[in-house]
This record gives structure tokens, C-alpha cells and sequence, in this order.
């Protein structure tokens, strides 16, 4: 499957919050062999990230994942603007409305939160875009938001780390699981040559296995050690041609008087 990321909150463009979920999400899609092809930041503003949601569909992915702006406050607009972006209604979800006043019962009574009863700013993470279904928040109050457009899947999560990581482990998961493919990563450390040096090698490579991503990597000081990374999706040939362009790449290391001093696999 391709994933595309949708990361949503000022605290991150501003640098107060490092954006931790993205690197989390992207290991574990690459890990079941599926491909984020773009990792997209913006800031809590309904035209934004609208426009964004309207930009990623029409690039057609299979898969939408946006983390943040799910909360209370009057900055977390996500839902809304993922209603507009989707040209759909943003309506009272009764689901989502009953597990969030659970959610808040249950606060209360374990002396968590002094406030009880919903308010209308925790009834306001219940309207979601008309024909969403919500997904269960064990660590928060915010449901996650399922949704489907065109055939693409849409999962709007928040983007508290432990609540994200518990909604993406119980529902997007088994999905990435059940259609699981292929991913391979092998490399290789070596020094004595830079980076520059065997750079056109990588190049011809890169242009005679076009499903390979080969990547150096300058490791400590000015390219002391260099690391050769080499990544394939999901293709029938990825693990030949891989071992190929390994062998070859060794080969020319040895021939521009570099050495091999770690083998990554």
C-alpha cells in the first residue's frame, strides 16, 4: 500500500513539540512492507489543512493517516477541516459523544479531572465528518475518526504519543498485516573513500536497478565511514537485485582502496 502522513499542529511548526509520531508511524508501515511516499507538517488552521486533505487525495494514495487537533480547545479543528476538505457535513457522532462522556465520568470519578458532565467543549469532539466511524481512545478522551473517500482510507488520529500509538496499534496494524508486503534493507559500513568519491558508482546502480534506493550515509567526521543503505518495496527481484548491487558496490569499494568494516543486514 502507499501511506501518506498528514501531521497537524503549530507546537511543531514553531518547534516547541518534535514531531516523534511520524517516525514511530513510518517503521512500522515500512516494517510490513508497505511505502510512505510524503510526510506533510502544517499548522492548525482549517483552510490548511483542508486544502492538504483535498492535495493528498487527488495523489490517490491507499491510505491517509493525520495525527493531532482532536482535542478540546478551540485550535484543534481537525475534524472540521477534514469535513470541509471532504465536502461533507460535520455532524454529532452519538458513539463518539457516549464514550466521551464515559470517558469524562470515569475521570471524575477517579478524581482525575474536578469538572463533571460534558461541556460543549468535550461535546465538540464528537462532531466528526458525516459518515465517520469513531475508533476507541483508551488512553484519552478524543476518539480516533475513520473514514473512506474514493476507495482511500482515512484515519484521523490524535496526536498525543500514547494515544495515537494505542488507536494505530489497534486498528491500522492488522490492516498493514493483512496486506502485507515485502520490505528489505540490507548495507554495508566502510572507510578510507568519501562519500563524493563513490558517489557516480551509486548513480549508475541506482539507474540500472530503478526499483532499488540506494542511499550513503556519512557516519563520523568528514565521510571517516560511510554506510550504504539499500531499500526495495514489495517487488519479486528486490532481495536478487539487492545482493547484486551489494556485491558490486564491495567490489568497487575494494578497487578504490576502501575497506569493509561492517556488514548491515
Amino acid at each position: 500500500m502507499i501511506i501518506e502522513l498528514l501531521v497537524i499542529g503549530n507546537e511543531i511548526l514553531i518547534g516547541k513539540t518534535q514531531d516523534t509520531n511520524s517516525n514511530w508511524i513510518v517503521k512500522r508501515i515500512a516494517k510490513y512492507g508497505h511505502k510512505t511516499r510524503r510526510i506533510t507538517v502544517i499548522g492548525d488552521e482549517i483552510e490548511e489543512i483542508s486544502s492538504a486533505i483535498q492535495e493528498i487525495l487527488n495523489r490517490k494514495p491507499d491510505m491517509i493517516i493525520t495525527c493531532g487537533g482532536l482535542g478540546p480547545t478551540f485550535d484543534d479543528m481537525t475534524n472540521e477541516a477534514v469535513a470541509k476538505g471532504l465536502g461533507r457535513k460535520l455532524v454529532l457522532n452519538e458513539h463518539a459523544y457516549n464514550s466521551i462522556k464515559k470517558a469524562y465520568k470515569r475521570a471524575y470519578e477517579q478524581g482525575i479531572v474536578k469538572l463533571d458532565g460534558m461541556t460543549k467543549e468535550r461535546e465538540k469532539m464528537a462532531y466528526m465528518p458525516d459518515g465517520s466511524t469513531p475508533l476507541p481512545n483508551t488512553k484519552g478522551t478524543a476518539p480516533g475518526v475513520k473514514i473512506k473517500q474514493n476507495k482511500i482510507n482515512i484515519y484521523i488520529l490524535p496526536g498525543v504519543p500514547n494515544e495515537m500509538k494505542t488507536i494505530f496499534r489497534n486498528v491500522i496494524l492488522p490492516i498493514l498485516k493483512d496486506k502485507q508486503g515485502k520490505f528489505y534493507q540490507k548495507g554495508f559500513i566502510f572507510s578510507g573513500i568519501g562519500e563524493s568519491h563513490i558517489a557516480p558508482y551509486v548513480t549508475e546502480l541506482e539507474e540500472k536497478y530503478p526499483d532499488l534506493w540506494i542511499k550513503t550515509h556519512p557516519r563520523i567526521g568528514l565521510s571517516v565511514e560511510v554506510e550504504i543503505s539499500i531499500t526495495c518495496f514489495d517487488k519479486d527481484t528486490c532481495e536478487e537485485n539487492i545482493n547484486k548491487a551489494l556485491k558490486k558496490l564491495k567490489q568497487i569499494v575494494k578497487e578504490l582502496d576502501g575497506k569493509i568494516i561492517k556488514q548491515n543486514t
